[in-house]
């Protein structure tokens, strides 16, 4: 290897050639040049003295050095994302293997967190998790997938990628929640009880694939015709303050078993003669596949949603 140092930025190109598999899509996501990435490859090869792709019958292939440097990039990004502090203590001092970074919704983290304490789960397989803010921008949460910046993203369908692999994880319908200790609303909710108390609503543009089934009528009585005291983007916000508070507000029926088991509520279902279901998926890189942590991790959220 010359005397000439690597530069990060060449490294985040690699990075970009590799996770895209192409020179042309690299230089798009980038914004860079097709010349000025080939220009980043070639400098790698000319500091390492080495060869970072070679042709195969199948085409362009990276070789064992380009991997390796792109390992020790996505490494370094890691590090540096985490954000290091004087007196930081290894993963092994600290009691667990590995730190899995999810990106999704406040009550989703809640929910994933509680569940995975009360099991046991963490501690057993040697894992600690790491919540980061869920993005709106699909953009945003493809890019944070790519650079590995996060390994599990769970939250709204995603454009194609071919360096992510997606699933739905859920598909549910919709409850109204109160609190156990509303004056009226006691072993069921009517349509007057919808009318006359206000609502708190938890509203992301991204929030999953929502599907209105019912007659014109009915979905205007329930979009339209109800007084929304708050409105906010934190599901866990809005579920705490329902409980604390004599507002109804809308929970996906999925977590009505957990919802009761943590919070003074009651969830009833809909008094209209319509359906509301919310299609959920995760999102990870391909390439956490081959990471038995991240592995274990998604069998245990699949178990947790009933697949």
């Amino acid at each position: 290897m010359k005397s000439e140092k690597i530069e990060l930025k060449s490294l985040g190109i690699l990075n970009a050639v590799l996770e895209t598999k192409s020179v042309t899509a690299a230089a798009e996501l980038l914004s860079l040049s097709p010349s000025s990435v080939t220009y980043a490859i070639n400098k790698l090869r000319d500091v390492t003295a080495n060869p970072i792709f070679t042709r195969s019958k199948g085409g362009v292939v990276p070789t064992t050095l380009a991997l390796d440097l792109n390992a020790r990039y996505l490494k370094a990004m890691s590090l540096i994302n985490g954000g290091l502090e004087v007196g930081h203590f290894s993963e092994s001092e600290m009691g667990f293997s590995k730190e899995i970074s999810i990106s999704t919704y406040t009550f989703i983290e809640f929910w994933l967190s509680m569940t995975s304490l009360n099991s046991g789960m963490l501690e057993r397989d040697g894992v600690a998790l790491k919540f980061s803010t869920h993005p709106l921008s699909s953009e945003e949460r493809i890019n944070k997938l790519r650079s590995r910046e996060v390994d599990i993203d769970i939250g709204s369908e995603l454009p194609r990628d071919k360096s992510i692999t997606s699933y739905k994880l859920f598909t549910t319908n919709t409850q109204a929640m109160v609190s156990n200790r509303h004056p009226a609303i006691k072993n069921r909710l009517t349509l007057e009880d919808w009318h006359n108390y206000k609502h708190l609503v938890w509203f992301r543009d991204d929030y999953g694939k929502t599907t209105l089934l019912g007659d014109a009528v009915t979905l205007n009585e329930l979009r339209e015709r109800r007084a929304v005291l708050v409105t906010s983007a934190s599901s866990l916000n809005m579920m705490m303050l329902c409980a604390q508070t004599d507002n109804i507000m809308l929970t996906p029926r999925l977590f009505t078993p957990f919802l009761q088991s943590i919070l003074p509520v009651n969830i009833f279902d809909l008094p209209f003669d319509v359906d509301i279901s919310v299609d959920v998926y995760l999102h990870f890189h391909n390439q956490s596949l081959s990471d038995q942590y991240i592995s274990k991790l998604l069998k245990e959220i699949n178990k947790l949603v009933g697949k």
